[in-house]
């Protein structure tokens, strides 16, 4: 005779299976932070590369155009400033020097065109924005473009590079000259941006007033800004121009001494008041 022997098995509880997935939830709870402020400076680090990118670009550029910074159609007598996108779909080249004036996407793009810079470069990977395609047209490149498709293609602001004869006047240049500490380029302007505003923080606020006027692409903690000498530096606060100027908003001062007439800039308030006023203007602002 054979013998069946049965082996009985026995499952968790309820209660061991609560147990375990406390322990579980309780052990992301703990990690997940963690793991979010490794992919934040690993995002950090990223933006940091791609600022000095911007600014090699922009040297490279300097170089082969008399020390000037890029810029296209110029027209001096005019304070506003234009954002244009290219949404055309053809493959045939087009010459960004034409029809827009003081157009600030057609001025970045010039680094695209000449400089073998590639689109990924203008993208914070901390923020939502999405690298340019260009289009689908079969053949279709940078040369076949003048400026970039949409808002989300852009996550930096540049200094205004289309000064008005004021400005001029009063000292402002932009080219291969500008000043150490000038800021050339940062993340994108907070102007426009929900809970963010410009003109309340000062350069001795507390950190939670001073998110208010930094960066939304790090979510109000700092932004990676690009200086005249080609370093670029994550900073906490964006009072870190030139003799500690704000670089987001025009200066109510006309000779950089410290002042509370700050300004929001938009398309006929983006001026520079004195030689180091490093007003950072949005390339493709939410609200301008």
């Amino acid at each position: 005779m054979s013998k069946h022997v049965r082996n009985s098995r026995k499952g968790f509880t309820l209660v061991e299976l609560l147990v375990v997935i406390g322990i579980i939830a309780l052990l992301i709870s703990i990690l997940l932070p963690s793991l979010n402020r490794a992919r934040e400076t690993a995002n950090r680090v990223k933006c940091g590369s791609n600022m000095r990118q911007i600014g090699q670009a922009i040297m490279l550029y300097a170089n082969e155009n008399k020390g000037n910074y890029p810029r296209t159609r110029y027209l001096a007598t005019s304070t506003a400033m234009q954002c244009t996108y290219d949404t055309t779909n053809s493959a045939n080249p087009v010459d960004p020097f034409l029809a827009v004036d003081n157009d600030i996407g057609r001025a970045m793009f010039l680094l695209i065109r000449t400089q073998d810079i590639t689109p990924e470069v203008f993208i914070c990977p901390s923020s939502n924005d999405e690298k340019d395609t260009y289009g689908t047209a079969p053949g279709i490149n940078a040369q076949c473009k003048v400026s970039f498709r949409a808002a989300n293609n852009f996550s930096y602001s540049i200094a205004n590079p289309y000064p008005s004869t004021t400005a001029v006047n009063n000292g402002y240049k932009l080219n291969a000259t500008t000043g150490a500490e000038f800021a050339i380029a940062a993340d994108k302007n907070p102007e426009g941006s929900t809970n963010y505003d410009l003109t309340q923080p000062n350069e001795n606020s507390s950190s939670a007033i001073m998110q208010k006027a930094n960066s939304p692409n790090h979510q109000g903690q700092g932004e990676n800004v690009l200086f005249g000498d080609g370093h670029a530096e994550f900073v906490q606060n964006p009072f870190c121009g030139t003799q500690r100027d704000c670089i987001y908003t025009v200066s109510g001062s006309t000779n950089g001494n410290p002042t509370t007439n700050k300004q929001h800039p938009g398309k006929s308030n983006c001026q520079p008041s004195w030689s180091g006023d490093s007003i950072l203007v949005p390339g493709f602002p939410t609200v301008w």
